[in-house]
């Protein structure tokens, strides 16, 4: 059977305890870190995939990115408690959440799709939307798969293929599967950086997601307040936690 929304936001949530958890307790670069935060990257595409479901679904876009708007602040805090280990002297304020980048993403699709600005104003307004997003979890790169997502809808080959091509221009993906071709080339020595290699591979995690979107069914799932407000309640609880734990462990 295929996955309905539902299904695909709660291996998003897994998916992020994972990355998370693995980010607080497991040293960077180790093989270990490598897997799960390669895991990690499931959870970023699906939510933006289930961002743009949510702009075709919902009966009132101004409420949606009201919602989200009020979230991303909500979560401010927690993510920056969790992402400098519970110092709270450390933390610096320029680092917005991935609900943050979902609203920019959301907020993109609206000037796209806006039968109002000519096509000068909607470059320039989205190019402030990146420039807004640069500091952000995931930043533009996040509001680059919104958009692509929502400009494909309804078509899942074109949303996959457009997909694919911002991971491996825009992750560094397709710099670390030519990079020895420069040598060869170049040099005429075939060599691959494997410190390039180790820092970069997490990032081929990326195409994870596909396996998971290209079963979605186009249904919800189960309606109703807990489906539709957990993501949101969880994210900021369970960065506190995890903050909380990097503090005193």
């Amino acid at each position: 059977g295929g996955l309905s929304l539902n299904h695909l936001k709660a291996v998003a949530v897994a998916a992020m305890v994972i990355d998370h958890i693995a980010f607080a307790f497991v040293p960077d670069g180790t093989l270990l870190a490598i897997l799960l935060h390669s895991i990690g990257k499931i959870t970023g595409p699906t939510m933006f995939f289930a961002a743009v479901e949510g702009c075709h679904h919902t009966r009132n876009l101004n409420r949606y990115l009201l919602r989200l708007a009020v979230f991303a602040l909500v979560s401010w805090f927690p993510f920056l408690y969790f992402h400098f280990g519970g110092d709270l002297a450390a933390i610096q304020l320029m680092r917005p959440n991935v609900i943050y980048t979902i609203f920019l993403g959301v907020l993109a699709v609206r000037i796209r799709r806006s039968p109002r600005l000519c096509s000068a104003w909607k470059v320039l307004l989205i190019l402030l939307l990146f420039i807004l997003s640069v500091p952000a979890d995931w930043g533009y790169t996040g509001v680059v798969i919104i958009l692509v997502f929502d400009y494909y809808y309804g078509s899942w080959k074109h949303q996959a293929f457009a997909y694919c091509m911002v991971v491996m221009l825009d992750m560094g993906v397709l710099s670390l599967l030519t990079h020895p071709f420069f040598g060869l080339f170049y040099d005429h020595v075939f060599q691959i950086d494997w410190e390039l290699f180790a820092y970069s591979i997490e990032d081929v995690g990326a195409f994870l997601p596909l396996l998971l979107l290209s079963r979605y069914t186009g249904r919800h799932g189960t309606s109703g307040g807990f489906s539709k407000w957990f993501f949101y309640m969880f994210y900021p609880l369970h960065l506190l936690v995890l903050g909380w734990l990097r503090a005193v462990l």
